[in-house]
């Protein structure tokens, strides 16, 4: 008898039999042993911790845990295409370690490594993930159409088989197509979605997984297997990814798939809550790093093996998200299309490719390069900010009369033009301390405002009211020391009034350029120069000529003012004229043959 104990004649083992089964029960408690010393000694730990003590046990000692499909998801993020150089097929994640020792396996993400090369090192080099073979790899990035995506499946022994999707990258493509998911279906879930499909099939088990957008790609991809791929799936990771957009996707689709999916979210949650999908077993993940620094995978805690849960969301985020998704669901589907495109090609002008790119300095000249889109990036630019402010977008009654009655913007600049300049002129001596003090009040007010108003609705919870609450105190602070200060309100303002009237420079040499009227064009790069020599006077000149400066601007902008005026009046005179001249010779020859052909008829 092979492969078990041999008996007597009379029935009895043997002592050699004895003693083989009783080794071979100690051998198994021992396992049994180490398998819990290493869970229980996960309490707290950080996934590199969890690689480390478990990088020892196959998936045949260990099966597959909620930790594993963490590790498998940020691998992904590693670039590996040296591995499938000449149509090679697979490979191992062993094979990684030779690439990460020469600097050929590239880290494919925003923000840094924050620990990620360290736990993908590990795992390669453990005997659990270092045998997984990875076959189905493919990384894509174009610029038109937009696209940026990378798969990978790791195989276990022809027992399981993971689809990992990477987040996103850093890459101007991979991040114009992040935001193209709030209003049309990309090119990245499209391949997600056939990828899947074609992979899919009986023979072992099926996970699907990713990180951030790869979250978002997974559960795209889910969503649309037919019923007998999907009936294969054993779980589907969402790690902190956004949801499927409802005005692109059916909410139902979410819905066939609830059963077997996971979504798994940090404390301080901002990817995973947009179209936050609406999953029933959702977790909360504990991380050791603070913030927006929480989406990172690598920071995320396990407890005995498992996830160390939290017990819910942070108030600061959850105030952030509200933000963000009532902003993105109160505008049209055409305004998100095309804030999205003049937003990714001014970034373009400023010559980005990578988000890694941006300086301070190319973000002040993107939002200024901003200002001189459309009407409609204006506007959902500005969205954002004033429903932070105020805690509303929405415009009331009264404010919308207001806003129809003044539809002539020329007419507004001209009319502001003109009391600006009226009031620089009336307190030119103290300009610089009236604008300090009433920017910081102002803003302090409006904040008091909302922070009472929110606290009326919450019944008193702070809930994502805390940073307000310290923003507000700091700008209340501020106040006394503009106030004390002998030099603090002419700094201050000084400050402001250099980078505003620098902003309306760029404004107007922006509208220069694309203006027809040689007027208004001439107009527009007179207010362009002496904006920004104003600008640069108020940042540069000393206190004692700030008054003389003030007068000059005073008048600038009352003759502007009048200009603008005078020749709104003329443009509307002149134009309703031709219209009207238009108008009836556009009416007499379409009527008067008409008139005789019926009288014809009639005699």
């Amino acid at each position: 008898m092979r492969g078990g104990a041999v008996r007597k004649m009379n029935g009895s083992l043997t002592r050699l039999d004895k003693i083989r089964i009783k080794s071979k029960r100690k051998q198994i408690q021992k396992v049994d042993a180490e398998k819990e010393r290493i869970l229980a000694a996960t309490q707290t730990a950080t996934l590199l911790d969890y690689v480390k003590w478990i990088g020892d046990f196959d998936f045949d000692t260990m099966p597959f845990r909620e930790p594993d499909a963490l590790v498998l998801c940020l691998a992904s993020y590693f670039e590996i295409l040296p591995l499938f150089a000449e149509g090679r097929k697979s490979a191992t994640l062993s094979e990684c370690v030779p690439l990460l020792d020469t600097g050929r396996a590239r880290l494919m993400i925003t923000g840094g490594d924050m620990g990620n090369e360290g736990i993908f090192r590990a795992a390669a080099e453990s005997k659990r993930f270092g045998e997984l073979e990875i076959t189905d790899y493919i990384d894509k990035l174009t610029t038109d159409p937009p696209l940026q995506f990378a798969t990978m499946c790791f195989r276990y022994r022809g027992k399981f088989a993971f689809i990992a999707f990477r987040g996103t990258d850093s890459s101007l493509a991979g991040w114009e197509e992040n935001f193209m998911v709030s209003f049309t279906r990309t090119t990245a879930q499209n391949m997600a979605a056939e990828h899947v499909s074609m992979l899919i099939e009986p023979g072992c088990e099926w996970y699907i997984g990713g990180h951030s957008k790869g979250g978002n790609l997974a559960l795209t991809a889910a969503c649309v297997l037919n019923d007998e791929q999907l009936s294969l799936v054993k779980r589907i990771f969402i790690l902190d990814g956004p949801g499927l957009c409802p005005e692109v996707f059916d909410e139902k689709l979410v819905q066939r798939i609830d059963r077997q999916t996971t979504c798994i979210i940090p404390e301080f949650d901002v990817i995973g809550k947009l179209f936050e999908p609406r999953i029933t077993d959702t977790r909360i993940v504990k991380s050791y790093r603070k913030g927006i620094e929480q989406h990172s995978l690598a920071s995320w805690m396990v407890d005995h093996g498992e996830l160390s849960k939290a017990a819910g969301n942070a108030p600061g985020s959850r105030w952030i998200t509200d933000l963000i998704d009532e902003w993105i669901s109160a505008l049209p589907l055409e305004e998100r299309a095309v804030f999205v495109k003049e937003l990714f090609d001014a970034m373009e002008e400023e010559g980005i490719n990578d988000l890694q790119e941006v300086t301070p300095e190319y973000f002040g000249n993107l939002i200024i390069r901003l200002s001189g889109k459309s009407a409609t990036t204006r506007k959902v630019a500005t969205s954002l900010p004033k429903r932070m402010l105020l805690d509303d977008v929405k415009k009331p009654k009264l404010s919308q009369r207001i806003a129809k009655f003044f539809k002539n913007t020329v007419l507004i600049i001209a009319f502001l033009f003109i009391l600006a300049g009226v009031g620089i002129i009336l307190g030119r001596n103290i300009i610089l301390n009236i604008i300090s003090i009433s920017v910081v009040a102002a803003i302090a007010a409006i904040e008091v405002f909302v922070i009472i108003r929110r606290l009326i609705k919450s019944k008193g919870r702070l809930d994502g009211l805390r940073e307000r609450i310290v923003i507000t105190t700091a700008l209340l602070a501020l106040i006394p020391i503009v106030l004390i200060k002998e030099m603090a309100p002419f700094i201050l303002g000084s400050l402001i009034f250099g980078v505003l009237f620098i902003t309306f420079a760029y404004m107007s040499g922006e509208r220069a350029t694309r203006e027809s009227k040689i007027f208004v064009r001439v107009v527009n790069i007179f207010e362009c120069v002496i904006f920004a020599a104003a600008g640069v006077c108020f940042l540069i000149v000393p206190q004692k000529w700030v008054a003389l400066l003030a007068l000059i601007l005073g008048i600038i902008l009352i003759t502007d003012g009048v200009i603008r005026i005078a020749f709104s009046i003329w443009y509307k005179v002149k134009h309703h004229g031709r219209k009207g001249l238009e108008a009836e010779t556009e009416t007499i020859p379409a009527s008067v043959p008409g008139t005789q052909l019926q009288e014809t008829g009639r005699q």
